[in-house]
């Protein structure tokens, strides 16, 4: 039979047991919410950028053509809805949307050109006023853009003109697809213009060029000319990709410019900026406009170069 000391004993030594697991227990999930933070943490800041990306298309194409990649990179966690930017016919700027003082993630500007044939020179322009009205309204400091085909020539345009005035945010990372740095093959299509300063731009045909040792093209176009004579004046900070496609039918181009056109930008900028890197796909997905819209290789090294460290 217990005795009443021996009741108080057993019924101190439970409590004492209670109370050591739930001290146990507290430390563990003390320990366990540390850890998965601690994991969050490191997880932010080795994948996570929160700088703005604008998204510039070329020629025929628009807002349909910048979606995929706009949508995958939503899906991945990476980026978040931010702003339409509109270019009118008689260059007014309109801006729909909203873009966050401190953003958790990189906010996507997706811009829309008046029309989809007022070519490289007209967006650099136009681009140059929207920097500069991202930065008065919304203190934009700094971006990283995705220009494809005469979107990745205007970006380099753009920086070559002003990227380095402090009226526009400072340029972080370039992902240039397919830019006609050295010609447009004239393949006399139905979009293709046939007079006009615009038209001379279709000025390559397949395999009639070609890189010398010194990576520069046998055959200098005047738009090459132009860049290769402003290129120190391209902010020396930005990391660029520099993204071409070859579909392998003979041609050594896309269907629309050249391999030779679109590592012509080597020579041009490689040794001007703080990192350069190319990178190469091949096949039916290797057509021009499919680069940016359908090629999920050319859309995860993008996400990669752009999301990969932190900017």
């Amino acid at each position: 039979m217990m005795t009443r000391r021996n009741k108080i004993l057993v019924t101190v030594s439970v409590v004492l047991g209670i109370v050591v697991i739930f001290a146990a227990a507290g430390l563990f999930f003390r320990s366990a919410n540390h850890a998965n933070r601690s994991r969050q943490q490191k997880t932010v800041a080795v994948n996570h950028s929160t700088t703005p990306v604008l998204f510039v298309h070329g020629w025929g194409a628009g807002l349909h053509s910048q979606m995929p990649l706009a949508k995958k990179a939503i899906r991945e966690g990476v980026a978040q809805k931010g702003l339409y930017v509109y270019v009118g016919p008689s260059g007014q700027i309109k801006m729909y949307g909203h873009l966050p003082a401190h953003p958790k993630k990189s906010p996507e500007i997706l811009v829309k050109f008046p029309n989809a044939y007022i070519g490289e020179f007209q967006e650099a322009a136009e681009l140059h006023k929207i920097l500069v009205l991202l930065k008065q309204r919304y203190h934009v400091t700094s971006f990283n853009a995705i220009g494809h085909s005469m979107g990745a020539y205007a970006l380099v345009t753009q920086s070559e003109r002003d990227g380095n005035s402090r009226q526009i945010p400072r340029v972080n990372k370039l992902v240039l697809i397919a830019g006609p740095y050295d010609g447009i093959l004239d393949r006399g299509k139905w979009d293709q213009p046939t007079s006009g300063k615009l038209s001379r731009l279709w000025d390559d045909h397949p395999n009639q060029n070609r890189l010398l040792k010194n990576g520069q093209p046998r055959i200098k176009h005047p738009e090459y000319r132009l860049l290769m004579r402003n290129r120190r004046n391209f902010p020396h900070q930005a990391h660029i990709l520099n993204i071409y496609g070859n579909v392998e039918n003979g041609s050594n181009s896309d269907g629309t410019v050249s391999v030779t056109s679109v590592l012509s930008l080597d020579s041009i900028l490689k040794n001007q900026v703080a990192g350069y890197q190319k990178f190469a796909t091949h096949g039916r997905l290797a057509k021009h406009p499919y680069l940016e819209t359908k090629n999920k290789r050319v859309q995860n090294e993008i996400i990669k170069f752009l999301w990969g460290t932190r900017s």
